[in-house]
């Protein structure tokens, strides 16, 4: 089974602010490794009856079933660690991803998405409570920031006008900035 394959899945993930596009290609290949992997373990495994080839096959097994189970656990962390950014960035988000965020989705983790959309908002019905705001107190009042994309005038909270241009580097109230932080329109510096 080719490592690389493995590898390369988890280093999509670590090299990431959010996600990465989900990589079908390298997630079907492991697949295909596994199943072949699990054909050759038959194949062998039906050797285990010849006196010369059995103690020989033993080791040979192992080290394949460990391959399998290596492989399993790779493709597994890459799904949670996935879904579980989904889960985060929608709080972080109050329950709304955006749709840079929503692009780098496949379609299962799209439909999966909408169904915790779902379930969130039955939940914030039955407890008349919405959680999916971002509660988390502010830790500073002022932030500094600079523009990575051409936002114009804003009306912040005050009254007063705010020129975000590009390529400025501003202090403003985080509560007049959330918004664009979280597009990625904004960097905090």
């Amino acid at each position: 089974m080719d490592i690389q394959n493995r590898n390369k899945l988890l280093l999509d993930l670590q090299n990431s602010l959010f996600l990465p596009p989900f990589n079908e290609e390298e997630y079907s290949t492991c697949t295909t490794d596994h199943q072949k992997s699990i054909k050759e373990i038959q194949e062998i495994y039906k050797l285990r009856n010849d006196p010369e080839l059995a103690d020989k096959i033993k080791p040979i097994i192992s080290l394949k079933i460990k391959d399998v189970e290596r492989t399993k656990r790779v493709q597994l962390a890459y799904l949670m660690h996935r879904i579980n950014k989904i889960q985060s960035q929608y709080f972080m988000d109050s329950g709304q991803l955006s749709s840079d965020h929503l692009d780098q989705l496949s379609k299962n983790e799209k439909d999966y998405y909408k169904f915790f959309d779902q379930l969130v908002k039955k939940y914030e019905n039955d407890i008349e409570t919405k959680v999916s705001q971002n509660i988390i107190p502010p830790s500073e009042v002022f932030i500094e920031v600079r523009v990575i994309k051409q936002i114009g005038n804003i009306i912040t909270q005050d009254g007063d006008e705010l020129d975000l241009e590009e390529g400025t580097q501003q202090l403003v109230k985080k509560s007049d900035v959330i918004k664009f932080l979280q597009e990625g329109s904004l960097v905090q510096i």
